[in-house]
């Protein structure tokens, strides 16, 4: 496999084990928090958005949005466009896990940047960036 890809890869499991353990006392499993994150960047997304932006399973985003419905993190709307689709919207309790997110997303960039000037992270950043738009579809990113 290619160093790159291997490192990517590790780093992301690793990123995954962290949320895991910081989120486990709200019960924030799966894909959860990216869709508390999502929705509370752009209230009335669909599900359908999310999946496609996080090129996740729609399956799994229409399973934990019910969760998170159940938790009364997320209210979910039929969307009047598409009677077959869901617009998200936060609750106040959903609302109030954007803190808690952010900061454990914040904690995770902490560790792994230790000891790399901010030059080289933003360079780093940029060829990131580069890596995403060319492993989709046509060279875009879904917004």
């Amino acid at each position: 496999m290619d160093p790159v890809l291997s490192s990517l890869l590790r780093i992301n499991r690793q990123r995954m084990r962290a949320l895991r353990r910081s989120l486990a006392p709200y019960q924030y499993v799966g894909v959860m928090h990216l869709i508390v994150l999502y929705t509370g960047r752009s209230p009335g997304a669909r599900q359908e958005d999310i999946a496609c932006f996080y090129a996740l399973d729609k399956t799994s985003v229409a399973r934990d949005a019910r969760r998170l419905e159940d938790m009364g993190h997320l209210r979910r709307e039929v969307d009047p466009g598409n009677r077959r689709q869901y617009q998200l919207f936060l609750t106040e309790a959903g609302q109030g896990m954007i803190p808690v997110l952010e900061r454990a997303y914040a904690a995770f960039a902490a560790k792994i940047s230790g000891g790399i000037s901010p030059e080289d992270w933003r360079h780093l950043q940029e060829l990131l960036k580069r890596l995403e738009d060319n492993s989709c579809a046509e060279g875009t990113v879904p917004k």
